[in-house]
């Protein structure tokens, strides 16, 4: 996956998009789903998801609530390999629901996750959109944030990371699941970062 260089927030979606079409775990069908990506030097990333999903389940209001049983997407990274007291690699993930809800978190694996401090959540600056048609989604990703996770990772044009991006909902009635990458896994579960996929930041 190419992560392109842009300006700021306002070009994200001049950028390729990537598609989120890898149905898993006896998923049938999912709205269409997609996403845009970019990268700002000095900065950090800027991600947007849009769904093209009417009236999605939208339950929870508040930051860090579990957001993965209404309809919600989500995005994980893994930047260099720093490794907790187990050897496992530190990954981040972002859920968010069309009420612009965020969970995020870091950690090593599913469980005994580092949930984001309030200052650092309004950093992400998450915001969703609900349209007739769809919703979506914005993030911010800062420099700042990720160093302070991993130490100076001096992102730039060239830097490789891992990544993948989910559509999901845990509701019976709607439930379903797909990414990006796939996961070739009979364990439901996006909390595998060796699924994840490689992404480099555009040289030019």
């Amino acid at each position: 996956m190419l992560v392109e260089v842009i300006g700021s927030k306002k070009e994200l979606e001049d950028v390729e998009p990537f598609c989120v079409e890898q149905l898993l775990w006896g998923t049938k069908s999912i709205p269409k789903t997609y996403g845009y990506l970019g990268f700002v030097p000095e900065d950090g990333f800027y991600l947007k998801m849009v769904c093209e999903e009417k009236e999605p389940l939208r339950t929870y209001e508040n930051m860090l609530d579990p957001v993965f049983k209404d309809s919600a997407m989500e995005a994980f990274f893994q930047f260099e390999m720093k490794r907790d007291v187990r050897g496992a690699g530190i990954y981040l993930n972002f859920e968010v629901n069309a009420n612009g809800a965020l969970l995020a978190a870091y950690g090593s694996g599913r469980t005994y996750r580092t949930f984001f401090a309030k200052k650092e959540l309004e950093e992400f600056a998450c915001s969703a959109e609900l349209e007739e048609e769809r919703w979506s989604f914005t993030l911010h990703i800062p420099l700042r944030i990720l160093d302070e996770i991993y130490g100076p990772l001096n992102l730039g044009r060239g830097s490789r990371f891992t990544c993948n991006f989910y559509k999901i909902s845990e509701a019976k009635a709607i439930e379903h699941y797909a990414s990006c990458f796939p996961i070739r896994s009979e364990i439901p579960s996006f909390h595998m970062p060796e699924y994840f996929g490689e992404a480099v930041i555009a040289e030019n």
